[in-house]
């Protein structure tokens, strides 16, 4: 074991957006941080990568103006945004029968019905930034999404449409899924199904979600150890101790703990978190999903399509062109039984709606199995905000947890990741300033 000597204000584990926004508040406001991150890359479950000759985005991806966080960031930083071309053809899915049509013939099926749903958002979470502040919102925190959709009269082609959309955004069975946490993403719409849709799925950064995390790691004034896997957290009297899976030991003041809620088992905490902790750690979340890109032979009308849970994938739309070929990108709520590489899987995933595209080369990212991730984008279920999230941000002995998971507003976005990041460094910096006076 190779015992450092050197004493840190704060240890921040993981270097995916809620860590980095952390390091380099902590950092600006003139502590010394070290930042432990396990991949040999920064980003997390975002990541920008260079394949079928094109930049792709293998994880979180979306951004919007409606997203203040992010949008801040991006104002800081002077990036820009980008959207894919706008569908031209609409093919879906209902009754195991397939339908082609126009995007507006498409979205008619559901959209007064949809926007009943988004407007009933705004009974339960008239503050969106503030969950709890109706006590309506921690009853229908034990509803499942079917259970709320039970109350309403959809027919059959409305029902799969929307199970459609809601396997998409829960990256899983959306049977499993909390009602609430829909709410939290429909509060912020304006009650429009559009303006919905936008927010979750239609602009990106212009040069990639690295440009943002580069742009972030750049302003931390910390160190940054990379291939960095963080084995156990210990709270010994005043300091955090943190060892690595190669038998380095760091020691510092306070630890800020920012792994995927999935993997949080895999790192040995003394004293042990709390039982309500360990509690929803055991749980688990919904998202356990797959997101595929594929090169197509020529180019294609811009398009969008849509299934129901039990098909391979849920979705797929083009994203944009490279040379002669399009780049469409998909997403499926079982990661477990699609390989996103195997070229020959996704035409035929893709033959439910179109016989006529021709796979030259498909690939992703199999979050679900990641050793360092666990999970896509965390999605809860049901009573798991109001029983667990504030006590998941309830430091103990130095040590906090941190990430999108935890967020008030935009849980499961990056938007979510950099709220819950700069509210813990501040209580973080709180906690030392407080630890320094009782010290004395």
């Amino acid at each position: 074991m190779n015992e450092q000597n050197q004493l840190y204000d704060v240890i921040v584990i993981g270097g995916g957006f809620a860590g980095l926004t952390a390091a380099r508040e902590l950092s600006m406001l003139g502590r010394n941080v070290l930042l432990l991150e396990g991949r040999d890359r920064l980003g997390g479950r975002t990541w920008t990568d260079h394949r079928l000759g094109s930049d792709l985005e293998l994880g979180g991806t979306y951004v919007h103006w409606y997203h203040p966080h992010t949008w801040a960031e991006m104002t800081r930083y002077g990036l820009e945004i980008c959207e894919a071309p706008r569908a031209k053809e609409a093919y879906w899915i209902t009754g195991g029968q397939l339908h082609r049509g126009t995007p507006a013939e498409l979205n008619s099926i559901v959209k007064n019905s949809f926007e009943q749903l988004l407007n009933k958002a705004y009974e339960y979470l008239p503050q969106p930034f503030n969950p709890l502040q109706n006590s309506s919102f921690a009853e229908m925190d034990e509803k499942s999404v079917y259970d709320f959709l039970e109350g309403f009269s959809l027919t059959e082609e409305q029902k799969d449409f929307l199970n459609s959309l809601l396997a998409i955004d829960f990256n899983g069975d959306p049977k499993e899924g909390a009602i609430t946490q829909m709410f939290r993403w429909w509060a912020f719409s304006g009650g429009s199904r559009y303006v919905f849709a936008d927010t979750v799925a239609r602009y990106k950064i212009k040069t990639g979600t690295k440009s943002l995390i580069d742009a972030i790691a750049a302003d931390v004034q910390a160190e940054i150890e990379l291939n960095s896997v963080v084995e156990s957290v210990q709270s010994k009297g005043d300091f955090v101790h943190v060892r690595t899976r190669d038998g380095e030991t760091f020691k510092a003041k306070a630890a800020i703990v920012t792994v995927p809620m999935s993997t949080l088992d895999k790192i040995e905490f003394q004293p042990a978190l709390s039982s309500t902790k360990q509690a929803f750690i055991k749980e688990k979340q919904v998202a356990k999903g797959v997101k595929v890109w594929a090169r197509v032979k020529g180019r294609i009308d811009p398009f969008v399509s849509y299934a129901p849970t039990g098909y391979p994938l849920n979705s797929v739309h083009l994203d944009n062109y490279v040379e002669e070929d399009s780049i469409i990108v998909g997403f499926g709520s079982d990661a477990s039984h699609f390989n996103p590489n195997d070229s020959k899987l996704v035409e035929e995933a893709l033959r439910h709606w179109r016989t006529d595209l021709e796979v030259i080369e498909s690939t992703g990212h199999d979050w679900a199995a990641d050793e360092l991730a666990q999970e896509t984008w965390p999605m809860l279920k049901p009573h798991q905000f109001t029983n667990y999230i504030e006590e998941m941000k309830r430091p103990e002995q130095g040590v906090f947890l941190a990430g999108t998971t935890y967020a008030n507003g935009w849980g499961g976005f990056i938007d979510g990741a950099i709220e819950n990041a700069i509210v813990t460094s501040r209580n973080v910096h709180q906690y030392l300033d407080d630890h320094k006076q009782s010290s004395y």
